[in-house]
């Protein structure tokens, strides 16, 4: 089955699923001159989304710089995000709702 990226964007997350991450957009402020005004952005992760289900795991693959611990970051709100919505089992994550949400959520990282 293929999911094309219009379905994903548009749609609202899925009731079933355990995570879900919709249109995720993680940039940084590139800042210049005397006063050390915004003159640009990296884009560090730019438009990701996905669902992760009960029983699934999802991994993360990609070349070095690429954003993958980034994403990892702005899900648990260790990075501000820029845009995007983060849903943990159907319920939009809030301010109060982050903090009780790092205690289930969990990265690792591999060689």
């Amino acid at each position: 089955m293929t999911i094309t990226k219009e379905k994903i964007e548009g749609s609202l997350p899925d009731k079933e699923a355990i995570l879900s991450v919709r249109n995720l957009k993680t940039y940084y402020p590139i800042t210049g001159g005397l006063f050390k005004r915004k003159i640009g952005e990296v884009k560090a992760v730019d438009g990701v989304s996905f669902d992760l289900h009960k029983n699934e795991t999802l991994g993360i693959v990609g070349e070095s710089g690429c954003g993958k611990t980034t994403i990892g970051n702005t899900i648990l709100d260790l990075v501000p995000l820029t845009e995007g919505e983060i849903y943990y089992r159907g319920e939009m994550i809030g301010d109060s709702f982050k903090k009780s949400l790092r205690k289930n959520i969990q990265m690792v990282f591999q060689d």
